[in-house]
């Protein structure tokens, strides 16, 4: 599903999000700002919770990071934190730590691509 994704992020969410200010960049600049910090705060907890077996958690960080992910157009990780939250909604955070190495993949991958699409003059 999502390993198969070239890109890290949706070019169309981009655009969407770069048109939010007629294309300046200050609000596309804000909001990865923003997600890049909530994002790391969601992994640790996210990991944190797969370590401790705490399905409820592993499954409420899960969703918040897939939705974040999905707004700033980070499908492919937003595709890793779908398949991670639903196997924690099934009481398997086992099964979703499986995910794991996936996930930090896709995570690195979406920060550096938001990094570099912030940078941008």
């Amino acid at each position: 599903m999502s390993d198969v994704l070239s890109e890290p992020l949706d070019r169309a969410q981009i655009e969407l999000l770069l048109s939010l200010d007629d294309g300046d960049g200050a609000a596309l600049l804000e909001i990865v700002d923003e997600y890049l910090a909530m994002s790391e705060e969601g992994r640790v907890e996210l990991l944190g919770c797969l370590r401790a077996g705490d399905a409820q958690g592993a499954e409420r960080a899960a969703h918040t990071l897939k939705g974040a992910s999905a707004n700033v157009g980070a499908a492919a990780l937003a595709g890793v934190c779908a398949a991670m939250e639903a196997r924690a909604r099934q009481g398997q955070p086992q099964v979703a730590a499986q995910l794991t190495e996936q996930f930090e993949s896709e995570f690195v991958r979406a920060r550096t691509a938001l990094q570099s699409v912030a940078s941008r003059p």
